[in-house]
């Protein structure tokens, strides 16, 4: 999943988008590519997360790495074993029948 940071602030349908803000959906934003163009916008991976978190944090003292940190856990979560209930041995019914 790809993630955006602001890195220079902009104004967008109404809605303000300041320095070091994640965008979580990119097509509410108008004219999305120009603004990554632009450089308002800039692409997150897990390559380049440290330098720009430095950057943002330098620039603006906005620190935006508990964010991305916060997220799902990339080990997942195991599965419980279901408890395993011993039966006692099942006794044999035993019928005489007489003829």
């Amino acid at each position: 999943m790809k993630r955006f940071v602001v890195k220079r602030p902009f104004k967008s349908m109404g809605k303000f988008y300041g320095v070091g803000s994640i965008i979580k959906d990119p097509t509410a934003i108008k004219r999305f590519k120009s603004k990554v163009n632009e450089g308002k916008i800039i692409e997150v991976t897990k390559d380049n997360l440290q330098s720009v978190a430095s950057y943002i944090k330098a620039r603006s003292g906005v620190d935006i790495l508990p964010e991305f940190t916060k997220t799902k856990d990339t080990a997942p979560e195991l599965p419980r074993k279901p408890e395993v209930k011993t039966a006692e041995p099942k006794k044999a019914k035993v019928v005489i029948k007489s003829r």
